[in-house]
């Protein structure tokens, strides 16, 4: 199965090819909030490396939250224009999920954590054994500290919330262990292993139906309430 795969969740931009769990061709940029003006040449310069085009494609993957509102409607949108018009399967993926992946050569309670803002993460707790990932709990929205109550010594952390918290998180758990994003973050061949899992499990591909997963309103939407209620 080869499937294009993308995540704009962060202020990372990735895109992958995988085919059959092999990575054909992936990149991993920076972009701030660049995604609408850098994701599609990005695809682009991806198939080409792979020396594929859309239609030699099976499905495509996006992660779809949580994260920044403004690049996973850029990502979901993008992808599902994609789909619609090479008439190819979407699976959304979790963008928490996928980030686990990229640790599971770890062992062991695992927490992912991405950078929420207003004092906040988007986070996550999984299980890590050589069986799989398992997962603790729903996707939450609160502050680190919250995340982590009743969080058993030695977990690992990955994401960038961990990195903003990174001193909250060795004063709870000296033990703790904080993986770089150079070792585990954003990941395209992340989404699309995540995401060739979820579409051999049954999981729903009418890309009519993906959509993102914010978890809150946006600053602005909470603005305008106040503004309205005032």
């Amino acid at each position: 199965m080869k499937i294009l795969a993308a995540d704009t969740s962060t202020d990372i931009l990735t895109v992958g090819v995988c085919a059959d769990g092999a990575t054909l061709a992936h990149t991993v940029v920076r972009c701030g909030r660049a995604h609408s003006e850098r994701l599609m040449e990005t695809a682009q310069w991806v198939l080409r490396e792979a020396g594929l085009a859309l239609p030699d494609l099976d499905a495509l993957a996006i992660a779809h939250g949580p994260g920044s509102f403004t690049g996973l409607r850029i990502g979901v949108a993008s992808w599902k224009g994609l789909a619609l018009g090479a008439n190819l399967p979407l699976v959304a993926v979790p963008t928490l999920d996928a980030m686990a992946r990229t640790a599971v050569a770890c062992r062991g309670p695992l927490c992912v954590a991405l950078d929420a803002k207003m004092d906040e993460v988007f986070g996550a707790w999984f299980d890590a054994s050589p069986e799989g990932l398992v997962r603790r709990g729903p996707d939450r929205v609160c502050p680190m500290v919250t995340l982590m109550e009743d969080a058993p010594a030695g977990a690992v952390y990955l994401g960038d919330g961990v990195t903003r918290y990174a001193e909250a998180i060795r004063a709870h758990d000296p033990t703790a262990v904080l993986l770089p994003e150079t070792v585990a973050g954003p990941r395209a061949w992340a989404v699309a292993l995540e995401g060739a899992a979820r579409i051999a499990a049954g999981a729903d591909t009418d890309p009519a139906l993906v959509s993102p997963v914010y978890l809150r309103k946006s600053q602005a939407e909470l603005n305008r309430e106040r503004a309205l209620q005032s």
